[in-house]
């Protein structure tokens, strides 16, 4: 049989159980095909369909990081967790699909991740010309953002930007926001937002009711929001006091109250979504221990708790917690490891660099009826390695 001769909703049905990957491969086999499964409400089905029942592979972890010995090319690679999470194997290194237009003064840097695409942020932190670039590494197609190009960017009290990334759940729509904030921090920074189904930037009025400093400022998507740590107004002490939001599809900023109860005299801290990827934890230093704590129910500050504690003079920096309750870190002396907080044993993962980067990913189709085509074709089968780029680690398994 034919498959021309299968009815429409057969066929649909048929493609909406496929993985991302021989999907892409299917649409190169017929016209057909290839019109359907780019159709943008295929896509947007495939995306609701893959995230109420995931393939195996669906879900998967991107780790990037600065080499350790030149300082200059970021890594990333294919790896899953075996052993229930205790052992991790590397599969295949990919590269960034763009180098920094900031030669060896700019760094490319993670923003977040939804729905499959990555959020990847260019520039030297202080300048207000930045690139912007969405990608599906699974697909291999990214798209680079236009420049807003108002005149508040080339405003003289210019000091710094800090940009989140997310999906807008009521509209189907991926969002990016800018704050951006003058020298003086008492100033109510310009919020921007971008759409990816409008294409084009926009000012708008919500007020955004921490400051952030001109270091580079992360986010963490949970639960349709992008979160950061920042600052109460007006600012006091050098540690950050305070978890900023931004609601996605609102477009409003609320502030979070970190734990009431914990210890004071914090060294560090550090914000990720928790295992499930429902709501969020924390890492506090104290010392040479580092404790982690959960939110319970998202949005209820009442809710934290601590959950274990980890003690290593060693330890740089936590980045996740896992499933299987260990967590992940980066050590001083640039290795990534994982942590059983239980017993306090740590297991080197082989691999090493700075400055690492962790978020959760997973396959979508999203970009493939738009956006432009990475220059190395493996990536699209096999997530292979291409040439002439800065090398980019995914990390498959559950958060």
């Amino acid at each position: 049989m034919y498959i021309s001769s299968l009815p429409r909703d057969v066929l649909l049905d048929i493609l909406l159980r496929l993985p991302v990957k021989p999907l892409v491969r299917f649409s190169l086999s017929s016209k057909q095909l290839l019109s359907l499964i780019h159709h943008p409400q295929f896509i947007s089905l495939h995306l609701t369909r893959s995230k109420s029942n995931p393939f195996p592979d669906d879900n998967f972890l991107l780790l990037c990081y600065k080499s350790s010995l030149d300082f200059k090319k970021q890594y990333c690679s294919i790896s899953s967790f075996a052993d229930g999470g205790k052992t991790l194997v590397e599969h295949k290194k990919f590269q960034l699909p763009f180098k920094s237009s900031h030669g060896e003064y700019g760094y490319v840097k993670i923003v977040g991740s939804a729905n499959g695409l990555v959020c990847l942020f260019d520039n030297d932190f202080y300048s207000p010309a930045a690139d912007i670039i969405l990608w599906n590494m699974v697909i291999g197609k990214c798209k680079k953002l236009p420049c807003s190009r108002l005149g508040y960017r080339y405003r003289h009290s210019f000091s710094h930007m800090v940009v989140g990334f997310g999906f807008d759940l009521e509209a189907g729509d991926f969002k990016v926001v800018q704050i951006l904030y003058d020298v003086d921090s008492d100033d109510i920074p310009d919020v921007l937002v971008y759409s990816m189904e409008l294409n084009y930037w926009r000012k708008i009025e919500a007020v955004a009711p921490c400051y952030m400093p001109d270091r580079w400022s992360s986010n963490v998507y949970v639960n349709g929001g992008v979160h950061w740590m920042a600052y109460k107004r007006p600012r006091v002490g050098d540690l950050r006091d305070s978890i900023m939001s931004f609601d996605i599809s609102g477009e409003v900023f609320k502030e979070m109250a970190l734990p009431s109860n914990r210890p004071i005299g914090y060294d560090k801290l550090h914000l990720s979504a928790s295992a499930s990827g429902e709501t969020l934890s924390l890492f506090f230093q104290f010392d040479d221990r580092w404790e982690v704590w959960l939110m319970q129910e998202y949005g209820v500050v009442d809710s934290w708790m601590r959950q274990v504690s980890i003690v290593g003079e060693q330890i740089s920096l936590p980045l996740n917690l896992m499933d299987n309750g260990d967590v992940l870190l980066e050590t001083k002396s640039g290795n990534l490891v994982s942590c059983d907080a239980e017993n306090q044993q740590m297991k080197d993962l082989g691999i090493s660099g700075l400055y690492f980067r962790l978020v959760p990913c997973t396959s979508s189709l999203s970009l493939l009826d738009r956006g432009e085509k990475v220059l190395f074709t493996e990536l699209c089968e096999a997530f292979g390695a291409g040439d002439g780029f800065d090398v980019v680690v995914v990390l498959s398994g559950q958060m």
